[in-house]
């Protein structure tokens, strides 16, 4: 045979039959068993006794009394929990019959028995088993199953000599189902089409399947009820069936390795059609002595449903032929016996494992017998007391009694343990203390071997013992025990031998060193851990905070020296803080020789496991070992699904057979790792950025990095600058950096604050005034959540948050400090030391940093440019502090484009000096041209590079041109640019400049000159023009013209808009050269004349919009609007005062309610005769409506002038809005305002 990779497994309609099966069929089988336990009188709330059950025949008594020890001996695992207890029995019971069902049908559709369940008209509609017995013991056709419970035994008895985890009787299978579910249970999974039975994946399905529906319910626990997984929960819920390209990707690179090291040009293991993805590195190869094939030993510690160990008899296989020491007929055999180890702590899982493997040597040698199968559940419960005296004391040596001491000892939680059990340094202690005592008194001989494992032997009483020889005896007392617990009559007793059996197995298996290891550990984090499981850990293994961090390290004391340890885990152990002792702890110990990075996508049925399969050696690299990373994460494009990874694994490591680099694929020194603080697996970087960490010093050398204030609070100390009185900004209230924008170089100044009396009411209510002595210096901070790395200026006169962390250096200007922080190459460095949307202090303070620089004036200059560009555009942004309504007037000639146009110059000007930095930054590392590359596949194109047109482009400072590429472009390349800007829709400038790949100096004219905005860019500028007018109209600006502002602070519309019509004139007239075309301008952007437009959708869709600090609308010019719009005004927050609703009453409502009421007299008098005009008849019922909306409206303004409302600036806009809100009087309510509404 030969290793058979790449198969397609299971379709999904064929995993959707399983599925369904599974689950349809395990609530049948759950339903009968609870049905039977209540005939032998156990309910989950009590045990009727033995006596009380007249109804019970003679062997009935004897299946209750079973059924009494099982359920002791699930009391004892759930602390007398009988509720727990008897849905573990139940589940165990049903797991252990469906692992039946099915091991006899995929074994009947191999042939290696005749047909059992499945049924043929020429046999009467029986299988052949149950033809046969029909015909021979016809009598038997009488029973009420009509044979077929005879027939399903000839079939247990032939299969389970050789495969007894499943068919040998326990007290699982003591309960005689009913006939007729066995039959609907049966007939269920007859029904699955062969095809599907025959694939090496159908069993592991069926595991995966069979605790779906628990999973969820756990899942539900952990959520609701914050339930920490513990006991048989923590089975059920880490299983997780690994993908066949992971497997043979994991065992080829290990256990393919093994061999190819031992046998070097002798072996073709790592031939296309035997380990596929074995492509190894020659440095990354150890040379290792040659042994047997059947020496060598592979060992899965938490094995499932064993798929590893699957995929690994086809390579053992391989490597037996090319030995030719073993019949080929035998070698599976061979390999049952000698090569493969598993362990789990589901049985269930222990055995679809163990059926597997028969499966597959039956496949390749149906008529060999198959005596051993090393596979072992760590599930046993042992009981204290006087059974547990009794087998100590049978036992045949005080050292036997140790070693069984130390079985009760360690596997008292081996349930939830498993193999992560460290029992076997404990028996070497006791090895030690014998022989330390036998030789001080001339006793005994140990062997040089030390301590104990499965070669140590020792001498005593004249003759040399094995570890084997040692396991036959304590074996030998257990089945002593277990054959008088069957003399006697007495379930309890004999359960509890077996129970000692199973640990003696198991200690076996975990006392072993082994040549391969490989695994899918549980994923299970500590915060969900229960008790019992989450302080073994601590107490024993570095990585605690998941399990699978423990089993990293457990695998790697399994492994003989040398060995290999192939996994696959979640990836965050190479990033997380919380792991950084157990980073530390393997690139100390082991070596990382490859892995394959899929990060999302990995697994199909669990998309959101994050992960990463590796392989480890046992020992750490020697000089000149090389490791080698795959980046497949679902960021890249070419591996966005689980079909891509598949695709793409293979297409690497046919890139790597046939000697072609690879763009995905990183060879490194994993001794660059080290450089790194804290250890981050940052592979990806290449050996010519991880070099930069020992290269320079970090930021934390040559500076100090700083969390600042954080006031537990922000609802109460933290406003925009717009809610604070305007004379309180600076004294009361200082600028506070927030996370803020991402705007690099320098910040728009909006969060404020309450500092007061130097902070003594916020230190009073409990703030965190971090490192307050920075405060008021000069620095740069940077932004704590965002795509990518964001530096900025701070200004003296303010406060850095705990989410814009501060730098200070005296060794390094604040300029030259920006242009690292905002460059390509350390934002590519920021987002491998923190993969998040975070950035921490950490993360800044690991920066290598250059402290000497070649062009250090020409970068400062840059970044000078780039922080007036910024502060030009915080002057023309109204939400900040900056704002300067006399400099956004000054722009203001034709149209409301002007101030597109006169923003968009300076994110020109910006993103080219960010790019030139960019460049030059690069030649001061030594960065090469392939590296650049690779940043910025991950990060913004440098827009610098593009060429600017002599002849169209916006002005820029010339000391630019230098680093310019300034060409005369033809036109028909600027005519095919024009097209390609019409043609976008909704792009920065940044990302136009990469579609036409023109410098953004060039695009940003063009866009002008050719009017190439959108109708969103258009309308929002048009809203902005707008907006600027209300505020001069309330006097909010200080424009430098003579815009009319209004005597009453209240914006009124009256019927015809005409007053509010006139105000606007005149402020066009003031703003514009030519009003009547500005005026046409913003008609055309806004989609309605401006003043219907300021009615009817600035508030809701653009003014809430722009003013919307932490998440919530917080305007400043507040709609107030009768329930059917009959009136609308606008008022401005600050000019409210006690008067405000009074004044609106008497000198808005009051006559425009006369006015209408006039009118309706009058045209009550010209309606009143007969045949009125029509006309006038809708002009009275308008005017009617209008009259009642208004009335109603004023009623609740009276409401709220009764209730003293107004607003206190001390409480913030939200909280004033959402009172004024109850009354509904805004134009649009709350809840509108909080959804993120669009025109």
């Amino acid at each position: 045979m030969s290793t058979t990779h790449g198969q397609p497994g299971l379709s999904s309609d064929q995993r959707s039959t399983i599925r369904s099966t599974i689950l349809s069929t395990r609530h049948a089988l759950e339903d009968e068993l609870r049905r039977q336990l209540e005939k032998y009188g156990i309910y989950e709330d009590k045990r009727l006794p033995l006596e009380n059950l007249t109804h019970l025949s003679v062997e009935e008594i004897e299946t209750r009394r079973t059924l009494n020890a099982a359920i002791e001996r699930e009391l004892e695992s759930t602390e007398g929990d009988l509720k727990r207890s008897i849905t573990n029995y139940v589940r165990e019971a049903t797991k252990t019959y469906l692992n039946r069902f099915v091991a006899l049908k995929t074994i009947e559709v191999r042939g290696i028995i005749e047909e059992t369940i499945t049924e043929r008209p020429e046999y009467g509609n029986r299988s052949y088993i149950h033809h046969t017995v029909a015909e021979i013991a016809g009598e038997l056709t009488n029973a009420p199953d009509d044979g077929f419970g005879t027939a399903l035994e000839l079939a247990y008895q032939e299969i389970g000599a050789e495969i007894r985890m499943i068919f040998e009787e326990s007290e699982h299978t003591v309960i005689d189902l009913d006939p007729q579910v066995r039959e609907e249970v049966l007939d269920k999974l007859d029904a699955i089409e062969n095809e599907a039975w025959e694939s090496d994946e159908a069993l592991g399905w069926v595991y995966q399947y069979f605790g779906e529906e628990e999973r969820e319910e756990i899942d539900e626990r952990v959520d609701e009820e914050n339930y920490k997984i513990a006991g048989t929960d923590i089975a059920t819920k880490t299983q997780l069936f690994t993908p066949r390209y992971i497997v043979e990707w994991m065992v080829d690179n290990s256990l393919g390795r093994l061999w190819l090291e031992m046998q070097g040009e002798r072996t073709s293991i790592n031939d296309e059609d035997k380990c596929f993805y074995l492509a190894p590195l020659e440095d990354s190869l150890t040379d290792r002595e040659t042994k047997s094939v059947k020496e060598i030993t592979v060992l899965d510690p938490a094995c499932g449903s064993g798929h590893m160990l699957f995929y690994a008899f086809d390579v053992l296989y391989q490597m037996y032929l090319e030995e030719s020491e073993i019949a080929e007929k035998y070698i599976p055999r061979e390999i049952l016996r000698n090569n493969l180890y598993g362990v789990d702590i589901d049985s269930g899982a222990a055995q679809i494992a163990a059926l597997s493997l028969y499966l597959k040597a039956k496949d390749q040698s149906p008529d060999v017998e198959i005596p051993q199968l090393n596979i072992v559940s760590a599930d046993a419960v042992l009981i204290n007391g006087e059974r547990k005296k009794e087998i100590l004391e049978r036992s045949g040596s005080e050292l036997e009694r140790e070693i069984l001491e130390q079985i009760w000892n360690s596997f008292g939680d081996i349930r939830e343990l498993g193999s992560l059990v460290q029992v076997e340094d404990r028996i070497d202690e006791v090895l030690d203390e014998y022989r330390e005592e036998f030789e001080a008194t001339g006793q005994a001989q140990f062997t040089s071997g030390g301590g104990l494992t499965s070669q140590s032997t020792f001498v005593a009483g004249g003759e040399e013992e094995s570890w084997d020889e040692i396991k036959s005896r304590l074996m030998q007392s257990v089945q002593n025990l277990a054959s008088e617990a069957l003399e006697h009559n007495d379930p309890i007793e004999e359960m509890f031998a077996a129970e000692v059996g199973k640990t003696v197995e198991l200690l076996d298996v975990l006392m072993g060193e082994y040549d391969t290891v490989v695994s899918n550990p549980p994923y299970l984090q500590s915060k969900k851990m229960g008790e019992t499981l989450k302080d073994y850990i601590r107490d024993h293994y570095v990585g605690k905070y998941d399990v699978y961090g423990a089993f990293i390290e457990r695998c790697l004391s399994f492994s003989s020296e040398d060995g290999h340890v192939s996994m696959v885990t979640p990836e965050n152990f190479m990033f997380l803080y919380y792991f950084r002792g157990l980073r530390k702890k393997l690139l100390n110990e082991s070596y990382f020789i490859e892995a394959a990075h899929l990060s999302r996508y990995g697994f199909e049925q669990q998309k959101d496991a994050y992960t990463i399969p590796f392989v480890l050696r046992g020992s750490v690299p020697s000089e000149g070992e090389s490791s080698r990373f795959y980046r497949m994460t679902h960021e890249q494009e070419h591996y966005k699904n689980y079909e891509r990874k598949i695709a793409g694994l293979r297409e690497i490591a046919e890139s790597l057979r046939s000697g072609e680099e690879h763009n995905d694929v990183y060879v490194f020194s994993q001794s660059r790792i080290d450089d790194i603080g804290r250890r981050p697996f940052l592979y990806w970087f290449g050996e010519e950025t991880l070099s930069l960490f020992s290269e320079y010093p970090s930021v934390d050398d040559i500076g100090e990095v700083k969390q600042g204030l954080s006031t537990g609070d922000d609802d109460q100390f933290v406003r925009k600058w717009w809610e604070v009185p305007i004379e309180e900004i600076g004294d009361r209230y200082k600028r506070f950096q927030k996370s803020g924008t991402d705007s690099e170089y320098y910040d728009y100044a909006e969060d404020y604050v309450d500092w007061g009396d130097s902070g003594k009411d916020l230190r009073d209510a409990g703030a965190n005034l971090r490192n307050e002595d920075f405060y008021f210096e000069e620095g740069v901070t940077f932004r704590a959540f965002g795509n990518h790395f964001v530096g900025r200026k701070q200004p003296a006169d303010s406060i850095f948050s705990h989410k814009s962390h501060a730098v200070f250096s005296d060794e390094l200007s604040d300029k030259l400090l920006l242009a690292n922080l905002n460059s390509t190459l350390h934002r590519f460095i920021g987002n491998g030391l923190n993969p998040g949307l975070s950035f921490e202090v950490g993360d800044a303070k690991r920066f290598p940093v250059k402290t000497d620089y070649d062009y250090q004036s020409d970068i400062e200059e840059l970044v000078s440019t780039g922080i007036q560009e910024r502060e030009e555009l915080s002057q023309l942004t109204e939400t900040s502090a900056d704002f300067d309504g006399e400099e956004l007037i000054t722009l203001l000639e034709s149209s409301s484009t002007d101030l597109q146009y006169a923003e968009e110059v300076s994110k020109a000007r910006i993103l080219t000096v960010h790019g030139i930095s960019d460049t030059l930054l690069f030649d001061e590392y030594e960065i090469s041209s392939g590296t650049q590359e690779q940043m910025y596949a991950n990060l913004p194109k440098n827009t610098s590079e593009y060429p600017v047109d002599r002849n169209v482009h916006v002005e820029y400072p010339e000391f630019l041109n230098q680093y310019l590429e300034v060409v005369d472009l033809e036109d028909k390349k600027l005519d095919s640019a024009i097209e390609t800007l019409r043609s976008l829709d909704d792009v920065t400038l940044r990302e136009a400049a990469e579609a036409t790949e023109l410098s953004p100096l060039t695009v940003a004219q063009l866009r002008y000159d050719y009017d190439l905005y959108t109708d969103d860019e258009q309308s929002r500028a048009a809203g902005r023009v707008v907006s600027l007018i209300v505020g001069s109209l309330f006097g909010r600006w200080e424009s430098g013209t003579d815009i009319p502002t209004l005597d009453d602070e209240i914006l009124a519309f009256d019927h015809s808009t005409t007053s509010v019509t006139n105000l606007f004139s005149k402020a066009l007239n003031e703003l514009f050269q030519d009003s009547a075309q500005a005026e046409r301008t913003l008609e055309s952007a806004l989609g309605d004349h401006p003043v219907n437009w300021l009615r009817e959708n600035f508030f809701r869709y653009h003014h809430v919009d722009e003013y919307k600090p932490r998440g919530e609308r917080s305007p400043i010019y507040w709609q107030l609007e009768s329930p059917n719009g009959g009136f609308s005004c606008f008022i401005y927050y600050h000019d409210i005062d006690a008067n405000t609703l009074a004044k609106l009453r008497g000198q808005y409502l009051d006559p425009r309610i006369d006015v209408l009421e006039n009118e309706l007299e009058t045209l009550n008098a010209q309606t009143s005769g007969e045949n009125p005009d029509k006309e006038l008849l809708k002009r009275k019922e308008d005017v009617q409506n209008e009259l009642d909306d208004i009335r109603e409206f004023r009623n609740i303004i009276d409401e709220m002038i009764d209730d003293g409302v107004t607003v206190d600036v001390e409480d913030g806009i939200w909280e004033n809005i959402k009172k004024w809100d109850q009354y509904e009087v805004l134009e649009t309510g709350l809840p509108k305002l909080k959804s993120s509404y669009t025109r």
